[in-house]
């Protein structure tokens, strides 16, 4: 079983900042602000050519995967450029996390590659793609640059977050390495593996839609699922219950020597062998046999493992 919940909190804690969303220009500048919905904006060169002199130059915009706010500064030419930042919903501040951006030109050329939560770049007229990714969520948009304009866009991302916890009821798992699946439950990734996280309590950030969470430990066989709503701009924290036990798994002998773990269930399904003079396995309630093998000795031991119960299981000589 798992409990979720949506939580929004400062930029510290899950990149949900307040900074203010364009910085200021000089007084002399001329502005040109559009607000874009997905997939409504298209305005080509030769449309802005026709609007209003004192707007003169607009950026166009096609291929609109992504809503985003736009602004345009009239600069002397010779100084065009581009000033990229992100939100990660429509009502949120800038993302002051970094983002990974890729610019290419019209042949497909890669321009500028770096990793920032605001991209300024000096660019010569001309079309371009744009390509931000932040955590699993990545994003693609054509955009123009037309003479004597300094455009400044700001992507809405509509990314939410995922804080997954393990949990063994009534144990300590500190010392007990889990590993987190999150699978697209909708959406163009629909059924895809977006990332996996070795962190108990790391917070994956992935595009908003339906996922679902698998918890595994890295030595075991419990699995847990869950399935979660993401929400732009929210964090989904959700605490995942494994009906499981904990074996703790040790070698009472030379603290030197190499010891190989091998546990098998009572059906006689081997688990992968595990390394180490001693080893927590997380297990799903049953009859196992856990074999120890040290140089040309075998050791071995039976034992039965309880949901919610931890079992300390040593071998030596």
């Amino acid at each position: 079983m798992a409990g979720g919940a949506e939580k929004k909190g400062d930029e510290s804690m899950h990149d949900f900042s307040a900074r203010a969303s364009l910085r200021s220009r000089q007084s002399s500048a001329i502005y040109a602000s559009v607000l874009a919905a997905f997939l409504c904006l298209s305005t080509s060169a030769a449309e802005a050519a026709s609007n209003d002199a004192d707007l003169m130059t607009t950026g166009s915009v096609v291929q609109n995967n992504t809503a985003h706010e736009i602004a345009i500064e009239i600069v002397k030419p010779g100084s065009e450029g581009l000033e990229l930042t992100a939100r990660l919903s429509d009502t949120g501040g800038l993302i002051e996390r970094d983002i990974a951006w890729k610019l290419r030109d019209a042949q497909g050329s890669v321009v500028y590659e770096g990793t920032s939560s605001l991209a300024n770049l000096a660019v010569q007229p001309g079309d371009y793609n744009v390509e931000a990714t932040y955590g699993s969520a990545h994003f693609s948009q054509d955009l123009t640059v037309l003479p004597a304009n300094h455009l400044m866009v700001s992507f809405v991302l509509n990314v939410g977050g995922i804080r997954v916890l393990p949990r063994l009821k009534n144990i300590d798992l500190t010392a007990t390495d889990s590993e987190t699946f999150i699978y697209a439950m909708s959406g163009h990734a629909k059924g895809k593996l977006i990332t996996i996280s070795k962190t108990p309590g790391e917070i994956l950030r992935v595009e908003a839609g339906d996922y679902r969470v698998e918890s595994r430990f890295s030595a075991g066989n419990a699995v847990a699922i869950a399935d979660v709503h993401v929400k732009p701009g929210l964090m989904s924290a959700i605490e995942i219950d494994h009906a499981a036990g904990l074996a703790r798994l040790a070698y009472v002998g030379a603290p030197d020597a190499h010891v190989s773990w091998q546990v098998t269930d009572q059906s006689g399904e081997a688990l992968a062998a595990i390394e180490g003079l001693s080893v927590n396995v997380v297990l799903k309630p049953g009859t196992y046999v856990a074999k120890a093998s040290i140089g040309s000795e075998m050791l071995t031991a039976n034992f039965v493992i309880i949901e919610g119960q931890a079992r300390d299981i040593m071998l030596g000589n």
